[in-house]
């Protein structure tokens, strides 16, 4: 069997309200629709996605696996005989299913959360949980969390001891969001909170498109943007990229940030600020083997648990 190379992450979830626990709220929303096709939700895009199957490893968490479809969309397929041009071809699935078109996976134990292909800023699982809590009638304070970022120990070393210059962001977006972005009148675009939400650490804003107002005419477009930071205060920039990218991004597998630091040399991506581990995993029905991936998933929070790694 063919084998991937993955990349597991570790999250922690932040709540809104004290007390509040993501395996128990799983938990709940997973009893109250035992099927996959009651746990199915309906993305803005068409999509749908739903909790395909899940393992209950006790103390060590509740494990799920999650897929994306559309629903009647055949599959691509790619002609293997060698020829000097090639058609893709499509299959239409049989009755009573769907052809797989992603999946993703996690454990979680707690508030611990360990994820494999689960999007950007992790938030295609995000997404999933809080429209399953609502589906399932929970209080609105269980879908009032995120998937936070926990910084690399060793990246945070670095940036203290280097300290950073200045963080990049570029955004894709669709002509709606466009619209979010250019929108100002009363100071509610989407742009206007950002820019107060960083406050006095923005210094300069370069490299913005020079004409936004044509964004709205565009199918897509592209917002960059440099923003030169202040010593201190990388923390609140950061997470408000992360909320700008969020509201803005139609890409769940982009990397929102890049962080220059002040030798003018060093650059540390998004992902290279996170606790992750990188794994082989057997390939299977377009994603890895699951049950594989949850073994890792398990493995790698015991890792986590022995180095101090966990933060409470």
């Amino acid at each position: 069997m063919p084998q991937l190379s993955k990349t597991l992450e570790y999250r922690r979830a932040r709540w809104l309200a004290d007390g509040q626990n993501l395996e128990d709220h799983v938990r709940q929303a997973w009893a109250r629709f035992p099927t996959q096709v009651e746990r199915a939700i309906i993305r803005r895009d068409g999509a749908a996605v739903t909790g395909a199957r899940c393992r209950d490893d006790a103390s060590r968490g509740f494990a799920v696996h999650c897929v994306r479809y559309v629903d009647r969309q055949g599959v691509g397929t790619i002609p293997m005989l060698p020829a000097n041009e090639i058609d893709l071809g499509e299959r239409h699935p049989e009755e009573n299913e769907n052809f797989l078109n992603a999946g993703f996976v996690a454990l979680i134990r707690r508030n611990d959360v360990v994820c494999l292909d689960c999007g950007r800023n992790a938030g295609s699982l995000r997404n999933y949980f809080v429209e399953l809590f609502r589906k399932a009638g929970m209080a609105e304070e269980s879908r009032q969390f995120e998937l936070a970022r926990i910084g690399n120990p060793n990246r945070l070393a670095l940036i203290e001891r280097i300290g950073v210059r200045s963080i990049d962001l570029t955004v894709d977006i669709s002509s709606a969001t466009a619209e979010n972005i250019t929108e100002s009148a009363g100071g509610m675009g989407v742009w206007e909170s950002f820019r107060r939400g960083i406050g006095s650490t923005i210094n300069a804003l370069t490299a913005r498109d020079d004409d936004l107002t044509d964004l709205r005419r565009s199918e897509r477009g592209t917002v960059k943007m440099s923003i030169n930071v202040k010593r201190g205060d990388l923390e609140i920039v950061k997470h408000s990229l992360d909320r700008l990218a969020g509201d803005v991004s139609e890409d769940d597998e982009a990397e929102n940030f890049v962080i220059n630091l002040r030798d003018n040399k060093t650059r540390i991506t998004a992902s290279d600020m996170s606790i992750r581990k990188g794994v082989r995993l057997e390939a299977q029905a377009n994603s890895v083997s699951v049950t594989q991936a949850w073994d890792a998933m398990g493995q790698y929070l015991t890792e986590l648990d022995a180095n101090g790694e966990i933060q409470i």
